[in-house]
C-alpha cells in the first residue's frame, strides 16, 4: 500500500521542483512585452527576482525571502522552515489558497505565449497588479516599479476579456546583456512603429528588415 504524502510535503515538494525552472525563465533573463492592451506604457519590462517566488508558493516563514528562494533551489528546504499560512490566516483557511497556487505553479511558465493574454491595471479581489497574463489555465500577476515582478498567481483564466488582449511582441534577454536580442511573439517589421521608445533597448539587427 502506498504511503499517503501529508499535504505540507507536497508543497515543500512543489517548492523544490520548480525552483530551478523558475530560476532558467524568470531570474536568469529579461523580457520586453508590448501589446494593444497596455495603455500606460508602450511596453513593460518583466525580471523576476528570487524574493518573489514566495509570494507565488503562498506560505509563511521566518526565513528571508531570500534564503527561501535559495533553500528550494538547492533541494535543502525543510517542512519546518515554513508553516502553511497564506497572509496570516490560519492553516485550515490557508489550505485551499495554497493548494490553488501548488496546482498552478507548474502552469506559469507558460503564460508568455503567443495565445495568452495581458490585461493592464488587473484587479481581482484585494489583488492590484500593473498587468497581469493569462494562458486561461492560470493568471499572473505582475507589479511594476518600474521594472515588472510576479507578485501573485492565480488558477484560472482571471482577465477582464473587454481589456485583455495578446501581446503583439516578446523579446527576451540574458538577464546579465544590456540588449533584448531575441523574438519570442512577433516579427520585426513588429519592432519598427516603436522605433524611438525601445531603439536603445534592442539589438540594431533587429530593425533589420
Amino acid at each position: 500500500m502506498t504511503d499517503q504524502i501529508s499535504f505540507k510535503t507536497r508543497v515543500r515538494n512543489n517548492a523544490v521542483t520548480y525552483a530551478s525552472k523558475y530560476d532558467t525563465l524568470f531570474v536568469k533573463k529579461s523580457y520586453l512585452l508590448i501589446s494593444d492592451a497596455f495603455i500606460k506604457r508602450p511596453f513593460y519590462i518583466l525580471e523576476a527576482e528570487p524574493t518573489n517566488y514566495l509570494h507565488l508558493i503562498g506560505v509563511s516563514t521566518n526565513l528571508s525571502a531570500s534564503v527561501f528562494y535559495t533553500r528550494c533551489l538547492t533541494g535543502t528546504l525543510n517542512e519546518s522552515d515554513f508553516d502553511l499560512s497564506f497572509h496570516g490566516k490560519d492553516p485550515k483557511q490557508s489550505k485551499g489558497a495554497i493548494r490553488q497556487k501548488i496546482l498552478t505553479l507548474p502552469e506559469m511558465f507558460n503564460i508568455l505565449q503567443q495565445e495568452s493574454f495581458v490585461e493592464e491595471d488587473f484587479s481581482k479581489n484585494v489583488v492590484r497588479c500593473s498587468f497581469a497574463s493569462s494562458n486561461g489555465i492560470c493568471t499572473v500577476g505582475f507589479v511594476s516599479t518600474p521594472i515588472a515582478r510576479p507578485m501573485t498567481l492565480l488558477r484560472g483564466d482571471e482577465l477582464d476579456h473587454s481589456k485583455a488582449k495578446h501581446l503583439k511582441l516578446l523579446l527576451s534577454k540574458e538577464r546579465d546583456e544590456e540588449r533584448f536580442s531575441q523574438i519570442l511573439i512577433g516579427k520585426k517589421k513588429d519592432i519598427k512603429y516603436l522605433a524611438s521608445e525601445i531603439e536603445e533597448l534592442i539589438n540594431t539587427n533587429l530593425f533589420d528588415a
